[in-house]
């Protein structure tokens, strides 16, 4: 092939992509936009009222949902770390499916303008943050601590998390199973001596948080969508290990994931969110799966994404965010407001909109509005 052939065969290959680029969804829907438009804020003796203004520019046709969370403090990116190391064994899943749980959760809270890079963290990584008390969300996807951070001798995860710490946990009973450096998976049993079995979840603040072992009679699959469940778009429904729900909710806590169980005295969350000191735990109510199923790391990653930056980690449980779905066709322009009450423990508001995982076009607004 002589230059001018590989010239005309640049320009054919620029041609086509152009084409390709014109006519992807994932380009025309740059056309479409979100925006607030203004904040009124109108007080009384008891609470104040706030109406957020906001329109949509609809490049394609967009489903959408606007959902707008009071919090009680600044919002902020907090660094995000995922535990991923080759020297401990894993329970029930594989670390592949940790690191791609990395990989696509990166992508996701990229699409949602979230600031900071979820990094991968071996155990050392973990004891030095904790130790510090360091700020951030640790992701432990493994089913197991290492002794290193939580132990019979050891304890730097409850003080981590008090101190503001976000703890997400996915696998068995949190606490249950202690690994140590070195250990093979076959040599994991439930009655090891380094286990803390029940005490495990007793030392992290949740005793008679779960029925351990008592779930032969009890649904293992979620089947009713809770509020929360509905305005983020969360689809992990495994219950296996949940806690139990009034549990969760007496202890100021909510369901952000749908709810099952053989009656309301069992019902259970398949993602709960828990209260601890100035930190959280959110816990999966199982493992991490493969790939393309249900509950794999694909769809985890979303839901983690859709919690981080809703703000429903900083609003105070007693307070419902405000959400409205929309389906706009193309070219189509949409002015709607949102009314709020708010009491003296409000500091803004996270207002938050995205296109569901189905949906072909993508577009996400997140914006912190302060009180002030």
């Amino acid at each position: 092939m002589n230059k001018w052939q590989y010239i005309v065969s640049a320009i054919l290959i620029l041609l086509l992509l152009s084409e390709i680029v014109w006519y992807s969804p994932f380009y025309n829907v740059r056309k479409g936009s979100f925006n607030v438009l203004s904040v009124v804020q109108q007080s009384n003796e008891v609470s104040t009222n706030v109406t957020i203004t906001y329109r949509f520019n609809a490049g394609l046709p967009l489903d959408a949902t606007v959902m707008v969370t009071p919090v009680r403090e600044a919002y902020q990116d907090l660094p995000v770390f995922l535990f991923y190391d080759r020297d401990y064994p894993v329970l029930e899943t594989d670390w592949s499916l940790i690191a791609m749980l990395q990989g696509y959760l990166k992508a996701e809270l990229s699409l949602r303008g979230y600031s900071a890079e979820p990094k991968l963290a071996s155990a050392d990584v973990l004891e030095s943050i904790m130790s510090k008390n360091e700020s951030a969300v640790v992701i432990m996807a493994s089913g197991a601590f290492p002794s290193c951070i939580f132990s019979k001798e050891k304890d730097l995860v409850r003080p981590w998390i008090e101190s503001g710490g976000i703890l997400v946990w996915l696998g068995y009973y949190i606490g249950y199973y202690v690994v140590e450096s070195g250990m093979q998976k076959e040599q994991i049993t439930y009655n090891m001596s380094q286990n803390l079995r029940e005490n495990g979840s007793r030392e992290l603040g949740l005793e008679g948080f779960f029925e351990y072992f008592a779930l032969d009679d009890n649904p293992k699959v979620a089947n009713s969508s809770s509020q929360l469940s509905e305005a983020l778009d969360t689809t992990y429904s495994l219950i296996q290990q949940a806690p139990l729900l009034r549990m969760v909710m007496s202890g100021g806590g909510v369901a952000l994931g749908s709810v099952g169980g053989e009656n309301p005295l069992r019902f259970r969350s398949s993602i709960s969110m828990i209260p601890l000191g100035r930190g959280k735990i959110m816990i999966f109510g199982f493992f991490l799966m493969p790939s393309l199923f249900s509950n794999g790391p694909e769809l985890v990653a979303w839901d983690i994404a859709q919690i981080m930056c809703s703000g429903v980690l900083q609003m105070n449980p007693d307070l419902v965010p405000w959400y409205r779905t929309y389906n706009l066709s193309e070219g189509k322009a949409i002015t709607d407001i949102s009314n709020l009450s708010m009491g003296s423990d409000v500091a803004g508001f996270v207002v938050f909109e995205y296109t569901p995982k189905e949906s072909e076009t993508v577009l996400f607004h997140r914006e912190f509005i302060n009180r002030k």
